[in-house]
């Protein structure tokens, strides 16, 4: 509990420090230096700086760079040759456990341990991840893609409908498909039915209604617990449930329920194991971590005698079967969401990856497909290639962290020079960094930008260059040789391009390479498959166009318009952020408009149907849903190109030519000019290097030029202190009847202080004759008063009468919840905890009855600390009743105003 409450409160002061103080207050006036002093380090001081910097920064500083700190040192480096070597010696660069403990919260597990226990967690566990699962995998994504083709397609399954839903869509999908990874489960999309031969014990797990003794269905429980994990993994359970918010609740049931069901799944398994009723048919991690721990012979062991026995406690195995879902859950939903977005961006590349379809699938019922027969060649296509560059563009995590051995310091090799790493130096292998720098990949100009190449764009063909542009093969010395159990195989197919050894690295590399990689790569490349064998993806253009002024367009404007949302698509995917991995964060509310605010709502309900439909309050929001067959709600102002795509049947397929927009066309225009004629350039030279006198408008225009330079550099300033977001937040929180109360008893708590903690005099500054100052005595509040009944008698009676008393009737006596309920709002986090007026007139009543009347209570009240407490005030008691009567107008003046 200790270690949990430490936990969270370091995770406040580090928020508070970076985002408040670091970037709100100290990099504005860090930037006020002379550039020389900031500029190469500015940019690390910011959050997602990888992500955004990626390469660029690299490019100034070098390979790799160093952050030097009295406490500590860290080193940074996008060399492929340095993460090479830094991959390939577990030992002398570990994995810094203590970042990663959190996760160790519902057990140990492989990503939390290092050393021997690590080897033996790594051990057991990989033995789940083979090709014989991988096989599986591929069948199971195969269904539950055609699962999600349907939901998109809608009831009439014609498609070309716009969908918003593309994040919480491709997390769903992968949420299915990491419930039957780690649970053996089939889970059911919308409309599905459960096969009739099916195993009751799981039947009961894979529907959307909740079984008996959980209040949640296993699908919104194991969702709602990664929707809120970051909250559940840092807040005690304890804070949780006494913090009056929606989202922690809702965290804390989910987190209840999905232990649950993890637990019960456990003590099924081990009965099953013990009965000799698990075949150990089908994937299922957890299944087989309860056969390794519980079977007569555990997997990892080869059968010699005195081997020592490795098995698995109750709560490793849970430990280990939850981090396998979180890794392989958010990780293969951002990565097909990008590669959705992208190929929807990029139609010409979108077309070329349907042609290979047609080429290795044909129009075969994905449901017939084989793995064996499949996997390798659509590995080594354009699907292949497309998963491939988005993994390059947007890798799940964008700086992998590791640290140098405490037991000595470690060389690097960066282009034959030798460097030499201090112990206990923490490192940052940019990831996104390496993969977005032109020495390791093939590039050319960049058609969709001013950029000299194209290394930042989305081009899949680039992995059709099979020449590398250097292996990095030489062997690392002291490298790893054990065999840690795991897929050994490349990232990459043998028929696409082979970037440097350490420059392609999605999944990290060497012995803590990620497990679950293969399975990873094949739901991938399956669901990509099963969407683009007979549908195509789109943009949604409907922020700039209807469909019916879409129809009355001729190809050009098509195109124009289509231009405009590639351009959007493209800037919003440069937002993307980091938290566990990268991901485009949705769900961002604040600044939406009322109609936004009211489609926002509308698309939340439509994905939450399963478990709002049946509330009485929402029937005729629902029933109306149903007779339109849509949202009842107007789609007039909607913001998010990414976000809206449309899904339709493909159309004929034509020569890839024939579908590269005139933005991506290789031939640039023809520039032309207005000129009537043009006067040789030439002819001028003489004239051009004989020296005149500046005229009085060159001179003005000068002039003109710096005052317009001062002056756009001071705006800038200005703008980059923060001063107007400052000014309008502050503005913002004091304009509230909160505030006003917490200003006037700030007003009272002023007069009071020196009154029962008086002023004391401490030392003398001296004068300074060249100044012309005198003597300066200081005084200070005496402190040692906190220890007598002087100020405790006087500070309680104001604290109880001007506060505690006050908040306690506002808090219980509140006339806006039942205002709020009467007017049927959704919304409750607007209600105030304290309704203010309540608190004005109980303050008015305590003090006129305590100060103003002197009634003390039978004795309770001090009469010298209610004299005090009269004195000190400004205006004694009538002050008092002044405050409240101010509070009390602005309370009915608020009210009035929300109404």
């Amino acid at each position: 509990m200790v270690s949990t409450i430490l936990l969270l409160l370091g995770a406040v002061i580090s928020y508070c420090i970076f985002n408040i103080i670091l970037n709100g207050v100290w990099v504005p006036l860090f930037k006020l230096l002379p550039r020389k002093y900031w500029q190469d380090i500015e940019p690390t001081l910011h959050p997602n700086w990888q992500y955004r910097e990626n390469h660029k920064l690299f490019d100034r500083l070098g390979d790799a760079f160093l952050l030097v700190s009295p406490g500590r040192i860290a080193c940074f480096t996008e060399s492929a040759e340095a993460v090479h070597q830094i991959t390939s010696k577990r030992e002398a660069f570990p994995k810094p456990t203590e970042a990663y403990a959190i996760l160790g919260q519902y057990g140990e597990n492989v990503i939390t341990l290092e050393g021997a226990a690590w080897r033996m967690h790594r051990k057991i566990t990989s033995a789940s991840f083979n090709e014989k699962n991988a096989a599986l995998v591929f069948k199971e994504s195969i269904r539950q893609t055609e699962g999600l083709i349907n939901l998109w397609l809608g009831p009439d399954g014609l498609g070309n409908k716009t969908f918003n839903t593309i994040e919480h869509d491709t997390a769903s999908l992968m949420l299915n498909i990491i419930a039957n990874i780690g649970f053996g489960l089939k889970i059911l999309w919308p409309g599905q039915e459960f096969p009739a031969d099916a195993d009751p014990r799981l039947a009961k797990y894979a529907t959307q209604e909740a079984p008996e003794g959980y209040t949640m269905s296993f699908v919104n429980a194991l969702a709602h617990t990664l929707d809120y994990l970051i909250l559940l993994l840092v807040a005690p359970k304890w804070l949780l449930r006494i913090v009056p918010s929606k989202h922690a609740k809702l965290a804390l049931e989910a987190e209840t329920n999905f232990i649950g069901y993890i637990n019960q799944f456990l003590q099924e398994k081990i009965e099953d194991v013990r009965k000799g009723n698990d075949t150990g048919e089908g994937l299922d991690i957890m299944g087989s971590l309860v056969r390794t721990s519980y079977g007569e012979q555990p997997a990892n062991e080869s059968g010699k005698k005195g081997a020592q026995v490795a098995r698995l406690t109750d709560s490793e195995i849970i430990g280990n079967a939850f981090v396998n879902i979180v890794a392989g859950h958010e990780s293969t939903a951002n990565v097909l969401h990008f590669a959705l977005v992208e190929l929807a961006t990029n139609p010409a590349s979108q077309r070329r990856l349907q042609r290979d379809l047609d080429n290795i699938a044909g129009n075969a019922d994905p449901k017939t497909w084989d793995y064996d027969a499949l996997v390798n060649p659509l590995l080594g296509s354009m699907v292949g290639a497309a998963i491939n560059e988005t993994l390059r563009l947007f890798p799940p995590v964008v700086d992998i962290p590791k640290k140098v051995s405490p037991t000595q310091d470690q060389p690097i090799t960066i282009d034959g020079e030798r460097y030499l790493l201090p112990r206990n130096t923490n490192i940052g292998m940019v990831v996104i960094a390496s993969q977005l720098n032109p020495r390791y990949w093939p590039t050319k100009p960049s058609k969709v930008s001013d950029a000299e190449t194209d290394i930042e764009d989305f081009v899949p063909e680039r992995w059709f260059q099979t020449e590398s542009s250097g292996s990095n093969s030489a062997k690392v010395e002291g490298a790893d040789t054990e065999d840690f159990g795991g897929y050994v195989g490349s990232d990459t197919s043998a028929q696409l391009y082979h970037p440097p050894r350490g420059s392609f690295i999605p999944f990290s590399d060497g012995a803590r390479a990620c497990l679950g990689r293969r399975m990873a790569i094949v739901e991938l490349v399956s669901a990509l498959a099963v969407i683009f064998q007979k549908y195509s993806i789109e943009l949604a253009v409907d922020e700039w166009a209807s469909d019916e002024k879409v129809a009355g367009m001729n190809e050009n404007e098509k195109a124009e318009l289509y231009k405009q949302a590639q351009q959007k698509s493209r800037e919003t995917v440069k937002g993307a952020t980091s938290m566990i991995t990268l991901k485009l964060h949705g769900n961002n509310y604040e600044s939406l408009k009322k109609p936004e605010l009211e489609l926002a709502l509308d698309e939340y309900l439509a994905e939450n149907a399963n478990t709002f439909s049946s509330d009485p309050k929402l029937a005729n929001y629902y029933s109306s849903r149903a007779r339109t067959a849509g949202s009842p709600v107007k789609r007039d102002a909607v913001d998010g190109a990414v976000e809206r795509l449309k899904v339709a049947r493909r159309r004929a397929t034509k020569a890839v030519e024939e579908f590269v927009a005139p933005a991506e066309s290789e031939d640039e225009p023809t520039s032309t000019s207005t000129a009537v004629a043009r006067t040789p350039g030439r002819a001028l030279s003489l004239a051009s290097r004989i020296p005149l006198p500046a005229t009085p408008a060159d001179v003005a225009e000068a002039v003109d030029r710096s005052t317009v330079a001062v002056r756009t550099r001071v705006v800038s300033l200005y703008r980059e202190s923060g001063i107007t977001e400052a000014t309008q937040a502050t503005r913002e929180s004091l304009s509230t009847v909160a505030s006003v109360l917490f200003a006037i008893s700030a007003f009272e708590l002023y007069f009071l202080r020196p009154e029962i903690l008086a002023d004391r005099y401490a030392f003398t500054i001296p004068a300074i004759s060249f100044l012309g100052t005198k003597d300066f005595p200081v005084f200070v509040p005496d402190m040692f008063l906190l220890l007598t009944s002087s100020f405790w008698s006087p500070a309680l009676l104001w604290a109880f009468t001007s506060t505690i008393l006050p908040s306690i009737a506002g808090y219980f006596i509140n006339l806006s919840i039942n205002s709020h309920h009467n007017r049927r709002r959704s919304f409750h986090g607007s209600d105030p905890v304290v309704d203010p007026l309540t608190f004005s007139i109980a303050k008015a009543l305590i003090s006129y009855v305590v100060y103003g009347e002197g009634i003390t209570f039978g004795g309770w009240i001090d009469e010298t600390s209610i004299a005090r407490i009269n004195t000190a005030i400004y205006g004694g008691y009538k002050g008092i009743l002044t405050g409240t009567a101010i509070t009390g107008i602005l309370s009915m003046y608020d009210a009035v105003l929300k109404k």
